[in-house]
Parts: C-alpha cells; sequence; structure tokens
C-alpha cells in the first residue's frame, strides 16, 4: 500500500467539543422586593408636601417682616439745606500761609489767606507785621531759625488754628504771580505798582512795621480786586497749577475782606475775633484740640445759624456737621452727649448757646456732641449782634 492510499484510508479521530457558553444569559429573573409599610408610603410624601407649604410660608413671612420693618430703612437723601433733617458734614476752611523775601532771603511780609466758600469764592487776607511776638520771639525769629517750617508753627501758635499750606514768595515768584494782572493801582497809596516792581514795593522798610503792613494791606486789596474784576479771572494769573493761584482765584471770586494787623501784639480779644471771622470752621492747632460739635437747627430762623457757629468756635468747639433737627419745633435748646466722660464738656457749651444737656446713648457717632438750638435760641438772639459775638469771645 502506497503512501497516498494509507493517508487516504486513515482519517484522524474526532477532537472533543467543548462546551464552554461564550455569552452570559441576558435576563435574570429578579427577586421582588417586601412592599413598603403602608404608614412610609403615605407618610413620607405628606412629610414632603407639609414641609414645602411651612418653606413657602417662612419665605412669605421673611418679605413681609423685611418691608414693614423700620430697622435699616431706606430714606430718601435730604439735599435742600431749608427743610427739616438736612445734614452734612463742613469742610474745614481752606487757607495758605504766604511768606514774602527779599533778595537776601530776609522775611518781608506775612499773609494768610482763608477761602471762605469754595464753590462761591470769596474769604478773608489777614496781613501780619514779621515783627508780630509769637511765643518768645518774633515771625522773622522764627523764619530764620525754622525757615518755612519754622514761621508756619508760629503763626498757628499766634491765630492758635492750624493753616492748610504754605507759599514762599521769593522777589521772582512774586512777579510772576502777579504780572498777569498788570500794574497795580494802589489807590489809597495813590501808587501803580507794576508787577515787576511789586516785589520791591512790598519789601520797603519803615521805622513803623505798621505802616509797611497797611501798604501791604492795600496791595493786596488792590491786586484781589484786579484779579476779581476780569470776566475770567484766569487771565490775570500765570498758568501755573499750583496752591497759591488755586487760593487768589477762589478768594478774588466772591465777597473780599483784607485785614492788617492793628500792632505787633494786638489785644487777644481782637485777634480772637479776627480768627473766628477769618476761620469759618476752623482746623484744630493740635490734632483733638478742640471737641468735634453737631450743630442743628430745631427753630427754622436760618439767619442765626453763623451766630451759632461763631459762638461755638470762639468757645473752642470745631463744629463738624451741619444741618436741621428732623422738625422746627423744638422749644429748649440742649446739647446731646453720647460718652459720660463729654458731660462737663457738654454742660460748658450748654452755657455758651443757652440751653440744657441730655445723655443719649444712641447719639450720632458723627460728632462728640450735637447743639440743638431751639426756639429760646431764636428768641433771645432774634437779632445777632457783634457785641454779643465780642461778648462771648471775651467770656
Amino acid at each position: 500500500m502506497s503512501v497516498e492510499e494509507a493517508r487516504e484510508g486513515s482519517t484522524p479521530p474526532p477532537r472533543p467539543r467543548l462546551e464552554v457558553p461564550t455569552h452570559p444569559p441576558r435576563f435574570r429573573q429578579r427577586v421582588p422586593t417586601p412592599p413598603l409599610p403602608p404608614l412610609w408610603r403615605w407618610g413620607f410624601p405628606l412629610l414632603l408636601l407639609a414641609a414645602a407649604v411651612w418653606s413657602a410660608f417662612l419665605v412669605l413671612e421673611g418679605f413681609d417682616r423685611v418691608l414693614d420693618s423700620e430697622e435699616g430703612e431706606m430714606v430718601e437723601v435730604v439735599t435742600d439745606p431749608t427743610v427739616p433733617g438736612f445734614e452734612a458734614f463742613v469742610e474745614q476752611t481752606w487757607s495758605l500761609l504766604a511768606a514774602s523775601e527779599d533778595d537776601g532771603g530776609g522775611l518781608t511780609g506775612v499773609a494768610v489767606l482763608a477761602v471762605a466758600d469754595r464753590q462761591n469764592g470769596g474769604g478773608t487776607v489777614l496781613v501780619l507785621p514779621p515783627e508780630s511776638r509769637s511765643g518768645g520771639g518774633s515771625l522773622v525769629d522764627a523764619y530764620a531759625a525754622g525757615g518755612e517750617a519754622g514761621l508756619r508753627a508760629a503763626v498757628v501758635g499766634l491765630l492758635d488754628v492750624e493753616v492748610g499750606g504754605t507759599a514762599l514768595l521769593t522777589p521772582a515768584r512774586l512777579t510772576s504771580l502777579v504780572e498777569p494782572a498788570g500794574p497795580i493801582d494802589v489807590t489809597s497809596e495813590g501808587e501803580v505798582v507794576a508787577g515787576a516792581d511789586a516785589a520791591g514795593w512790598l519789601a520797603e522798610a519803615f521805622e513803623d512795621p505798621i505802616r509797611r503792613v497797611s501798604r501791604q494791606e492795600a496791595w493786596w486789596r488792590a491786586w484781589l480786586q484786579a484779579v476779581g474784576a476780569a470776566t475770567d479771572p484766569d487771565e490775570r494769573l500765570p498758568a501755573i497749577a499750583i496752591e497759591v493761584v488755586d487760593v487768589v482765584r477762589a478768594i478774588s471770586g466772591g465777597d473780599l475782606r483784607v485785614v492788617a494787623w492793628p500792632s505787633l501784639d494786638p489785644a487777644p480779644d481782637w485777634v480772637a475775633g479776627t480768627v473766628i471771622e477769618t476761620f469759618p470752621f476752623p482746623i484744630p492747632a493740635a490734632p483733638g484740640a478742640r471737641t468735634t460739635v453737631r450743630l442743628l437747627n430745631g427753630h427754622g430762623d436760618f439767619t442765626l445759624d453763623e451766630l451759632a457757629r461763631q459762638l461755638l468756635v470762639a468757645a473752642g468747639a470745631e463744629v463738624s456737621v451741619v444741618g436741621n433737627h428732623e422738625d422746627f419745633d423744638v422749644i429748649g435748646t440742649r446739647v446731646l452727649y453720647r460718652d459720660p466722660a463729654l458731660e462737663a464738656e457738654a454742660a460748658r457749651l450748654a452755657v455758651v448757646v443757652g440751653g440744657g444737656t441730655l445723655q443719649d446713648p444712641l447719639l450720632s457717632p458723627a460728632a462728640d456732641l450735637t447743639v440743638v438750638l431751639g426756639a429760646d435760641f431764636a428768641a433771645e438772639h432774634g437779632e445777632a449782634s457783634t457785641t454779643l459775638l465780642g461778648d462771648a469771645v471775651s467770656g
């Protein structure tokens, strides 16, 4: 038998076939869960419904409480200074100390410029002789020893109020400051002073220092009037952004006062009265040196507000907030204090304005004390006079 025949006649035995499942069953029988108890089946939905209803009630109740609450209530801002409830923080008087030098660096002039109204303009210029006494020496001595800072400290000590800034007017700076206004006709002196000659004219010495102060007073008045008379004051001022130019522009734009020191050592009453008129809202000479006052009109006569302010400033207070009481039917003037430590100060100022004192723990913290002027103040001071103010200053 050949090999081919042997191959054709022999067949290999069949291999065993393994029965291995290649896919898991697609469905399995689920075991049914036990039924819920009736209490849970109906109780849980009812509980959810009750929670939703209670939440809605709380939301509505909260809205009602917020809308009906008077705590933190939004009120309309009062901007009319003639209606009850108006209040405003005041800006302290904008002031500048101007010191003039001669070619040798010696002090020849001292002037304090104070702006009465930043928006409407106007103000006061106080002209002091450099020989004025302050502390243990003169202003000349203070300037020689400490320069601008020394002079400023001496002037602050003399006036008992702080000045906002200083400006050193050397002959060159003074010339550039006044030249745009052209020659100044100093009528009271019968002279016309050109800008280039102003420094020398103002520095001219006299045997009596008050004579030079009188000339300087006349020049300041004539120059500021010339600036204020222009349709556009900037045309008569240098086009430079420095504080002295801004102050001059403001003062010349309204009612102008120029006051000369009457002597080297004027009476304290005169100085105090002049300072009160010059600095409507003075900066304390030292931080915290003056008690801050919130001054409210409770009688409706606004012509007496200025007198009340002057009386309080003369008494050493700092009026930081002005305005009106919530109504104009206040009968008795009173000074309110929050801190018991201020009871004595409240009593002192109550004597000044003629009223009583009252502690209020919920008083506004905007100031140390609140002065509410009543009808009694209006009845007593219906006709304000400088004599009354002078008595308050001397007192």
